[in-house]
């Protein structure tokens, strides 16, 4: 239903209540003036301060990754100088170092992640099994976790705690879009072998030749279930 006509003269005669409403605003800062600029300049503060503190992280985040760089190489030297046992096992010590000295710049989220990736493989690499296990366990969480169980598994089967590896290949084996997929097939097969389990072995033997038919280990694999069947 239309509302009631008002005449043009009363409409002239009423104040327009948004610059009623706009003039009391107006009265209220003018009267409250001191306090408001106070506001905004503690607003404005703490603005600056946060864009600030980000600023600062993005700088942290940035030095790391220059420091993990710098790691990284360290670790490539050592993983590809096999014939030369103390050089390797310096240049893991240096390249852990390095990557210790990347955490204690930045210690969040990825990077932070990637750093102790690669100190639970320096210490893998040197047989620090419990100190690659504490490293990789802080790791579980987040993009590297199909890696940190896969470092996991390896470090309990080189200390002989088959059970505790096949676990942990587990992970990564039940997982379709794991990396770790195979990996964790064969090793967890390799550890119910060693447990002398070996019904359990043939059968993820068999899965993973199912699984990849024409992957560059499916010949190892034939032979694995066909000396396992007997």
């Amino acid at each position: 239903m239309p509302g009631k006509k008002v005449s043009r003269k009363k409409l002239l005669k009423e104040p327009d209540e948004f610059f009623s409403t706009t003039g009391k605003i107006i009265q209220y800062i003018r009267s409250h003036r001191r306090h408001i600029t106070l506001y905004g300049i503690i607003v404005v503060a703490v603005v600056v301060a946060g864009l600030g503190g980000y600023s600062y992280l993005l700088w942290q985040e940035g030095k790391a990754q220059a420091i993990q760089q710098q790691a990284l190489q360290q670790y490539q030297e050592a993983f590809f100088k096999g014939s030369n046992a103390d050089g390797e096992k310096d240049n893991y010590q240096k390249a852990m170092k390095k990557f210790r000295e990347a955490l204690a710049v930045y210690s969040r989220g990825n990077v932070s992640q990637v750093s102790q990736i690669y100190i639970g493989h320096c210490h893998f690499a040197l047989k620090e099994y419990d100190q690659a296990v504490a490293a990789y366990s802080r790791c579980l969480e987040g993009p590297f976790r199909a890696m940190a169980f896969d470092g996991l598994a390896h470090c309990y089967e080189s200390k002989g705690n088959f059970a505790k590896a096949v676990e942990n290949y587990q992970k990564n084996m039940e997982e379709d879009r794991s990396p770790f997929q195979g990996e964790g097939l064969l090793g967890a097969a390799r550890c119910y072998e060693a447990l002398n389990q070996k019904q359990k072995a043939l059968e993820i033997y068999q899965k993973a030749l199912a699984r990849n038919p024409n992957s560059r280990m499916a010949e190892f694999i034939q032979r694995k279930v066909s000396e396992l069947k007997g």
